[in-house]
């Protein structure tokens, strides 16, 4: 029963990456762009307060804030993802071992980065 299961979750780990991951990567990323294009045309806030929205947007969202300057902002965050801890479960649970170990030791960080 269980080998029937991990069958099963391999085909589910590649559908969840290249359909349902492939998307929300992208609608992810453009709610960032949003905000910050509505940010930058703002002319209610100065230089100073766009740079603590985009700061707080970050906080709120979970990122890490790695640099802030006059101009710019940069946060980092790892993103886990399901896609692979399915296909990991998939490979006979050995595969999510490896995928655990790649995300906490070796896997770089989803960078955003905010300009004025």
């Amino acid at each position: 029963m269980t080998t029937l299961l991990m069958m099963f979750l391999f085909p589910i780990g590649l559908y969840t990456y290249f359909v349902i991951e492939k998307r929300t990567k992208k609608e992810y990323q453009k709610v960032f762009d949003d905000f910050q294009k509505s940010t930058s045309l703002s002319t209610k806030y100065t230089d100073a307060e766009k740079i603590a929205r985009f700061e707080q947007m970050l906080e709120q969202n979970g990122y890490e804030v790695t640099s802030v300057t006059e101009n710019r902002v940069v946060g980092e965050k790892k993103v886990l993802s399901m896609a692979f801890i399915f296909m990991g479960l998939g490979l006979y649970i050995v595969g999510i071992f490896f995928y655990l170990a790649y995300y906490f030791w070796f896997q770089k960080p989803h960078r955003v980065e905010f300009s004025l």
